[in-house]
């Protein structure tokens, strides 16, 4: 999550004010996959593709809350869709 959250730390300076950041992401823990997503998990992040393994709604959530006032986050199954503000 860190590397995603500077990748946002970069976006900022050249966001206008009351401009809205919103985006998703593929959660690696605190979920519960089914055996297909399960699988395709593991092998995304063995080829590379994915790097997020380690990364939960809790970090994620805590990254936004300290780079913008409003954070709203909601899940479906194993992705995670935000806006912040």
């Amino acid at each position: 999550m860190a590397e995603k959250l500077k990748a946002i730390d970069h976006l900022r300076p050249v966001m206008s004010e009351g401009a809205v950041l919103f985006g998703a992401t593929i959660l690696g823990r605190g979920i519960e996959p089914n055996g297909a997503a399960r699988f395709l998990l593991r092998l995304y992040n063995e080829k590379g593709v994915f790097k997020n393994l380690d990364e939960d709604i809790e970090a994620l959530s805590d990254g936004l809350k300290r780079r913008f006032d409003l954070v709203e986050i909601e899940t479906k199954g194993c992705v995670a869709l935000f806006r912040a503000r």
